[in-house]
């Protein structure tokens, strides 16, 4: 078989994520696909992979990826003859602590939500599906019967016949070498045998993508590990077809395979494993045995599977796997190559997800954008200082044990800090700041107690910082509080045509006046929300733009991706300019009109405007704006002038009682005035009109705003499902997200984000719920909600609207 010099798809590795990627490709009609394999498929990772296929993950996105492998590869040998090696053996995550028992029971009541059948298992049951087990070290476990095993090679080469079958080319022994790139466009794949001429490329080599992408100017940033298991001598005692058992506090995963355990590793500290001291051939390859790596999950497994202490040892694996900075898979078009593709970084679990991964992104690739919310695997979401070999060299350390630890709430990276320090970073920090990362961003989370360690002790209830955030909180409501949040992502777009582009772009009307504040969102073509920003209108031809550190490179991404290729704008990142001062709270005026000379009143300052400042001895830019739902403005300023500014503010501020607060305050804050954080309770797959965001859109436009049509469709049918807001009647749980909603005792959605309300006294949560139609409001007032967390319920009151300040009367104070 020749290579041919075009093609409509080129695919850059052959590995089951590739394989899985042209499957799903020809399955869309797409027929004029090529992949290439520079060794033999699976010769990179998949062949060494366990080949576990598990359900439930610890998000809505990752469970839709993962979940549709079961019902794949089940399905592949009837459909193309060449049997998977799937097992549906079912699963047994297990629990040697409380804690981790109420990790294991949140992720069963999760499984409620998306019909994943799960169920919680006592010491002795467990034992009984298990018969290996000393169950004296174990709490307590589930079972998850739909989960199971598959033959990683034999998978591959099933959905390598399915896509050979579809019309697809398959080239073993094919090297790229090179990109070709015109105006920042993918033209052609080059190869030691020609080059492909192509309209799409996707890169899905593994470990060596990261590599492979900066031939093509592309950031992958995934680094390499050492992952290791150990398979045993065949044994009597071991019986066929034993569920996965997966003891993550022991750092393991223990599988039966034809008579004998595979004993699985994911230690706390692993070995990062720079691809350079790989041979230039790598296939089929294995690295050498490491037991004092190995030495711990090892002695964890004897513990609960005693027999392994007397059967003998048949082969020690250890391989390369990719991991990410941030744990996630990173999918999607890059920002800096149209039509370039990446399917990389899985961290472990490119089996499980293989089959879904390949269906997302082949969708992504024929419709021009994800059909389902990818937002959190999405590699625009990636800055540039991520691709750094020595911070992914230590992140990567950390991060493959990350997969098996305790999934914390307000867990914070240890490794490859600190990386980005706002210009208050030192002034905080002495002051007893408590930080966490987010882009690479030192941010003060909350304050600790003068003399109290400033360091986490983490739990499921109220963690050591309860009571302090609790104090922070009070001073916005009732004085004023004082954020750092210099992180926030600041970009100008500017020129001739901004409005005009940005009107297009953005479903609000950008059609306003100078010094004007817009809350607008950014839609896909389906009306779904990719970008909750808001916008200051600064001169005739510039904006600026606010959005959330975390996503900022995905909301300058989607801008410039929509610009028009005439159209005269230009789009710069200005964060690193400029620190942001936010002084919150009923006392906010009081205190900024003793640093300022300026007229704070309500008829000179209006909310939803802008003024330039003189404060201190610097000019900045005020914008009367709130993510706490009280008085207060943000403040703007160079970032060479924060550190004396936020000095002075101090000091006056002692006056009007004043506090530092942090991030755990501002969740708390804008939880209670049900504030939309994105990522949570908007996505791309969430409408302006489910969300309850309709006041920020505008229908009387003229401008055909991208989602428009969408949105007027759903507008005139009415919508299925909406946002609601809840609070506990019990002042005891801690709710986060994710979490089942019950109402008459039938699950009817699950909340996105929750948080304690100090104000309101209990945990409060938004939530999407399904509705039995256009008269909803008596349904939702009459109802017996409930939320259901880590297996109880607990009796929840549901309401349309935000519970503080529902009309916003103390914005406009």
């Amino acid at each position: 078989m020749t290579l041919p010099d075009q093609a409509q798809v080129v695919i850059v590795g052959g590995g089951i994520i590739g394989v899985s990627i042209a499957y799903h490709l020809t399955k869309l009609g797409w027929r004029d696909v090529v992949l290439l394999e520079r060794g033999q498929l699976t010769c990179g990772t998949t062949w060494h992979a366990a080949g576990l296929v598990m359900q439930l993950r610890t998000t809505h996105t990752m469970t839709e990826l993962c979940r549709y492998g079961t019902r794949l590869f089940d399905e592949l040998k009837s459909e193309t003859g060449q049997d998977t090696g799937f097992r549906r053996t079912g699963s047994l995550p297990i629990a040697r602590t409380a804690d981790r028992l109420i990790e294991i029971s949140r992720l069963v009541s999760l499984g409620k939500s998306f019909g994943v059948e799960a169920h919680m298992l006592s010491p002795r049951e467990v034992k009984q599906r298990y018969p290996l087990l000393d169950e004296s070290h174990i709490v307590g476990g589930a079972f998850i019967p739909g989960d199971g095993q598959t033959n990683p090679v034999d998978s591959t080469q099933a959905l390598a016949k399915g896509a050979r079958n579809g019309g697809a080319q398959i080239f073993e022994n094919v090297s790229v070498a090179g990109f070709e790139i015109e105006k920042d466009r993918i033209k052609g794949v080059v190869t030691d045998q020609g080059t492909v001429r192509c309209q799409v490329a996707v890169l899905c080599a593994g470990a060596w993508s990261r590599d492979l992408g900066r031939l093509a100017g592309v950031n992958v940033p995934l680094y390499a590990a050492e992952h290791m298991y150990v398979t045993t001598q065949a044994d009597a005692a071991i019986p066929r077809d034993l569920p996965v058992l997966r003891d993550t506090d022991g750092y393991l995963y223990i599988k039966e395979d034809a008579g004998k355990l595979l004993v699985g590793a994911f230690e706390p500290l692993a070995k990062s494993l720079p691809m350079a001291s790989l041979p230039d051939r790598f296939e089929f390859g294995e690295l050498p045995e490491d037991w004092a790596q190995f030495e711990l999950p090892m002695s964890k497994a004897v513990e609960v599977v005693p027999l392994l202490q007397s059967v003998g040892i048949r082969h020690f694996m250890n391989g390369p796997e990719s991991f990410t900075p941030d744990n996630k898979f990173i999918l999607g078009e890059a920002p800096e190559v149209r039509g370039f593709y990446v399917a990389a970084g899985f961290n472990s679990q490119g089996i499980l997800s293989a089959a879904g991964v390949g269906k997302a992104l082949s969708e992504w690739i024929v419709a021009g954008e994800p059909t389902i919310d990818l937002s959190e695997v999405d590699i625009a979401r990636f800055h540039a200082f991520q691709g750094n070999r020595k911070y992914l060299h230590e992140r990567i350390s950390e991060s493959l044990g990350l997969l098996y630890a305790m999934h914390w709430p307000h867990r914070q990276f240890e490794t490859a800090r600190p990386v980005r320090e706002t210009p208050l970073f030192a002034r905080l920090k002495a002051r007893n700041a408590v930080f966490g990362t987010a882009a690479g961003w030192e941010r003060a989370n909350w304050f600790a107690p003068e003399g109290s360690p400033a360091e986490y002790v983490y739990s499921y209830g109220r963690q050591n910082w309860f009571e302090v955030v609790g104090e922070e909180h009070r001073a916005a409501r009732e004085a004023v509080a004082l954020f750092d949040l210099s992180s926030f992502g600041k970009t100008f777009i500017e020129g001739p045509d901004a409005e005009g582009e940005l009107q297009r772009i953005c479903a609000n009307d950008m059609a306003v006046a100078t010094n004007k504040i817009v809350y607008t969102q950014m839609l896909n073509s389906r009306g779904g929300i990719v970008a909750d920003v808001t916008f200051t209108r600064l001169s005739k031809d510039r904006y600026m733009m606010v959005t959330a550190a975390a996503s900022q490179a995905q909301d300058m991404n989607w801008v410039k991706r929509n610009l028009r290729e005439e159209a005269r704008v230009t789009v710069t990142d200005v964060t690193s300019g400029f620190a942001v001062l936010s002084v919150m709270g009923p006392r906010s005026r009081q205190l900024l009109e003793a640093v300022s000379s300026a007229d704070f009143s309500n008829d000179a300052f209006p909310f939803g405007t802008a003024q330039e400042i003189e404060i201190g001895y610097a000019k900045a830019y005020a914008l009367r704006v709130t993510y706490v739902g009280e008085l207060g403005w943000e403040i703007y300023l160079p970032t060479e002038f924060a550190g004396p500014v936020f000095d002075l503010l101090v000091k006056e501020g002692e006056h009007v009682g004043l506090r530092l607060a942090g991030y755990h305050a501002l969740d708390s804050l804008r939880s209670e005035k049900g504030y939309r954080h994105f990522g949570h309770d908007v996505t791309p797959g969430d409408t302006p009109l489910e969300a309850g965001l309709g006041f920020a859109v505008s229908f009387k436009k003229d401008s055909d705003f991208i989602g428009r049509a969408a949105l007027e469709r759903q507008k005139a049918k009415g919508v299925k499902r909406r946002v609601v807001f809840l609070r506990l009647e019990d002042a005891g749980p801690i709710l986060l997200h994710d979490e089942p909603i019950l109402r008459d005792g039938k699950i009817v959605g699950r909340t996105t984000s929750a948080a304690y309300g100090y104000s309101l006294g209990s945990s409060v949560a938004q939530g999407y719920v399904d509705l039995p139609g256009p008269d909803w409001k008596p349904w939702l007032s009459e109802g017996r909600f409930e939320v259901e967390l880590a297996g109880i319920r607990h009796r929840a009151i549901c309401h349309a609207r935000p519970f503080y300040d529902p009309d916003n009367t103390r914005l406009r104070l």
